[in-house]
């Protein structure tokens, strides 16, 4: 009992030179330290110390974009009603988006562009988050993707083999707002496995974007 007691007096005594301290600090220094703390709060509550979002690097049409995984280079882009050759209606209240891309596929394995190829699946297009998104418009439904020589079928990209691809998105008729489109090509964060299918599936998923490219609109005759 007696060593409990002498300890508590002791803390006691340091708490009460500690208030004495405390109490003793000139009036400017409390007035200080208030207003660090709402200059802190105003920081937080603004979002001051929330990581920085880099703005995407912009490039032109006919600039090459190249990620670890693709080449891409956007030549032009077009509005549209319809698509003759490939049979493409826009519906009421919509109009087609058409860009027109060089691509090269840097990988190893072949891939497709809105398709899954040997158990990889790129989701390049239509998918919540693609690795090639239209910046400021949302599409009203699916892209449809064909090679710009007319093959038919699916489009497949052959390792280091280029191709011209064309993709076209329906969009709202009254989306665009200037004469430019902006397409963010996204580096690809990748990833194997899956609980269903197998172990050797591979999924591409949108990482950072790589480049935010922009092209002039021009109106189909």
């Amino acid at each position: 009992m007696t060593i409990r007691g002498d300890r508590t007096g002791g803390v006691r005594a340091i708490a009460s030179r500690w208030a004495h301290a405390i109490g003793d600090l000139p009036r400017w220094t409390w007035a200080a330290g208030a207003a660090v703390a709402a200059l802190l709060i105003v920081v937080i509550a603004t979002g001051g110390f929330a990581r920085a979002v880099a703005a995407p690097r912009v490039v032109a049409a006919g600039d090459e974009v190249r990620t670890g995984q693709l080449s891409v280079t956007v030549r032009e882009a077009e509005l549209t009603r319809e698509v003759e050759s490939e049979y493409l209606d826009a519906e009421d209240g919509e109009v087609l988006l058409v860009l027109t891309l060089a691509m090269e596929n840097l990988t190893d394995d072949p891939i497709g562009v809105g398709t899954t190829a040997d158990r990889i699946d790129t989701n390049l297009v239509n998918h919540d988050e693609p690795l090639l998104d239209l910046a400021g418009v949302e599409p009203t439904d699916s892209a449809y993707v064909w090679r710009a020589d007319g093959s038919a079928g699916q489009v497949y990209l052959q390792p280091g083999v280029p191709a011209e691809v064309m993709i076209a998105w329906p969009i709202p008729e009254d989306a665009m707002t200037g004469d430019t489109v902006s397409l963010d090509v996204h580096e690809a964060v990748i990833s194997t496995g899956a609980v269903i299918l197998s172990s050797r599936v591979v999924t591409w998923r949108a990482g950072d974007v790589a480049a935010r490219v922009a092209v002039a609109l021009s109106e189909a005759t």
